[in-house]
Formats: structure tokens, C-alpha cells, sequence
């Protein structure tokens, strides 16, 4: 859980690819900037021998001494994937969960359904981390007045530091083809307003600038339209779009890019 808007815990969850250093590196350098300390878990098949347990552990120690992180040791767990990954998300009270872009070569690789599943039942937010480790100098939340939206905007302003700026968009949905919806448009920019204050209200001052905007027409194409303008290094979605969500499926717009993430992705629900 998130403590007084700082992010204290970050857990890694590794598949020894590639995807997974660049998350590894986000994570490493999160923690500097946050002062967070950092798990490394990596999941066995239950059928690898010890011998693969023991070449896993050389790897990832060599992964976090490259990462400046030799002072951790990996925890190394074996079973399924994302029962163990939430066991330890559970177990270790991490404050974000970290993994790295989903890829098919891989045994042990974090597919759409892995993600799906860790997303739904995570404790913790999800960041999926696929661009280098630059810091976060532009992140754009999506609200849509659920509280999970507004839970990772507030988890992604406890990531950017001074002068980082974030920016909530919210999508006033209409069908293009019908015109503006002046009426409308403007009950939903006095709602917006409103949400805005109040969500400013509970962020600490943290040297990084808030920004908003309201678009008015198809979510997708608005999406897109807004992901084009901000350039954002880092996108905020609540885990469902509108309403409640079936425990089976995720809300169109977090699956959407989680599919096809446009830059690194935090997941909150």
C-alpha cells in the first residue's frame, strides 16, 4: 500500500530476457530517485533442476551488480508464475510491481494472459517498463472518475521528480459523426474541474507540475490524439474504463495498451 505518497518497496519480477533487464533498470533507478529498496524474484518451473536454480541465481546477482544493486539477493521461488509473483507481491508488501514488455520466445515469458492475471490480482499497481531508463520527465493519466484511475495517477506523481510534469486527460465519449455536444461538454469540463482540485489537494508537493485537459469525441481516436501532443514517457489507466468490471476481463482501454503499450504503462486497480 501506498505510504504517504511515497513508493517505499518495488518488486521485480525477472524472466531473464532482455524486457526484464530494462525493467530491472527502471526499477533500479525509481528506487535511487525514491529512495525505495528493491525485490528481484524470479519463478522456476517446478520440474528445472538445481542445477537451473543455481545458474538463474549467478544471473541475476550478475543483473543487479550491473544495476548497482549487489547489496540485494534475488528471491528465486518455483510453481506457477503468477501465483508465486502474487504471493510475493502479497508477502513482500510492495508498493509496485514492476515486469517487463510480454515476449513468445521465452518459457518463462510474462504473455498477455500472465499480465492480464497479475493485473487483475496484483495488491499493487503494475508498471510495465519497456523504454530505456531515462527519468520521467512527461506522464499523462487517463480519468474517467473511477477511483482506480485516480490511484495511478497518484502512483505515477510519486514517480516524477522536479520539474516532470504530469498531465490528466479525461474523454468526454460522443460519436463523431453527430457534431459537438456543447451541453454536455461543458458539465463534464465543471465535473473534470472539480476532480482535479480534489485529487491536487492530496498530492504532495513534489516539484513536479500538474496539467489537464478535456477531449470530446471517440475515446480511441481521442487516446491517440492526446498520446501524439504529450509524447508522455509514462501512461496511467485505471484497471477498467467505465464502471465495474467482470473479474475475467479487463477494461478495453488498459488491455488495449497493454498489447500495444505506446510507452511504459502503470496499471493501478
Amino acid at each position: 500500500m501506498l505510504q504517504q505518497n511515497r513508493v517505499q518497496h518495488i518488486l521485480v519480477a525477472h524472466d531473464l530476457s532482455p524486457d526484464a533487464d530494462l525493467a530491472l533498470q527502471r526499477a533500479a533507478r525509481l528506487a535511487r530517485e525514491t529512495g525505495a529498496r528493491i525485490s528481484l524474484l524470479y519463478v522456476l518451473d517446478e520440474r528445472d533442476a538445481e542445477s537451473d536454480e543455481q545458474q538463474a541465481r549467478t544471473l541475476l546477482q550478475q543483473r543487479l551488480q550491473q544495476n548497482a544493486l549487489s547489496g540485494s539477493e534475488p528471491w528465486i521461488r518455483r510453481g506457477q508464475p503468477v501465483e508465486e509473483i502474487l504471493t510475493q507481491a502479497a508477502g513482500l508488501e510492495a508498493d509496485l510491481l514492476i515486469l517487463g514488455r510480454h515476449h513468445k520466445r521465452s518459457g518463462q515469458g510474462f504473455a498477455g494472459t500472465t499480465l492480464e492475471r497479475i493485473m487483475l490480482e496484483s495488491p499493487a499497481p503494475m508498471l510495465l517498463a519497456i523504454t530505456p531508463d531515462a527519468p520521467y520527465q512527461r506522464a499523462m493519466a487517463a480519468l474517467d472518475f473511477s477511483r482506480c484511475a485516480t490511484r495511478a495517477m497518484q502512483y505515477a506523481w510519486a514517480l516524477l521528480g522536479d520539474g516532470a510534469e504530469l498531465h490528466a486527460l479525461h474523454v468526454h465519449e460522443m460519436a463523431e459523426v453527430h457534431g459537438p455536444d456543447h451541453e454536455g461538454l461543458a458539465l463534464q469540463q465543471e465535473l473534470f474541474d472539480q476532480l482535479i482540485e480534489d485529487i491536487r489537494q492530496q498530492l504532495p508537493d513534489t516539484g513536479a507540475l500538474l496539467s489537464y485537459s478535456l477531449y470530446q469525441g471517440e475515446r480511441s481516436n481521442c487516446m491517440e490524439a492526446a498520446l501524439r501532443d504529450l509524447q508522455p514517457q509514462l501512461l496511467a489507466l485505471g484497471s477498467h474504463s467505465r464502471g465495474e468490471m467482470s473479474s475475467a476481463l479487463l477494461g478495453s482501454l488498459a488491455r488495449q495498451f497493454l498489447d500495444n503499450p505506446p510507452c511504459d504503462l502503470l496499471i493501478a486497480r
